[in-house]
């Protein structure tokens, strides 16, 4: 019983994967379109997203500047990745 919800719970990850990169990177599109800049960096983030539920957790808390400025140093990290000229690389 135990590995038949082990086994359960691994491919609802995996099936949850995809989700979360498409999602954070909608969320992304959206953000930008409101606030401002470049969306080229959006699936980067998703695709980091879709490896990492607490970084997927923590992007979509961000829904203004003020959330951005305000999220952790990991955070700003991965956004600095896929955003190399970003405002979040300086942080």
């Amino acid at each position: 019983m135990m590995k038949t919800a082990a086994v359960a719970t691994i491919i609802a990850l995996f099936a949850a994967s995809p989700s979360f990169a498409s999602e954070t990177a909608d969320n992304c599109r959206s953000y930008v379109a409101e606030n401002g800049g470049d969306d080229s960096g959006c699936d980067c983030l998703g695709e980091a997203a879709s490896d990492n539920s607490a970084l997927a957790d923590a992007l979509a808390a961000i829904k203004t500047p003020d959330d951005l400025d305000a999220t952790d140093d990991d955070t700003k990290a991965a956004i600095a990745v896929c955003f190399p000229d970003s405002d979040a690389s300086a942080s």
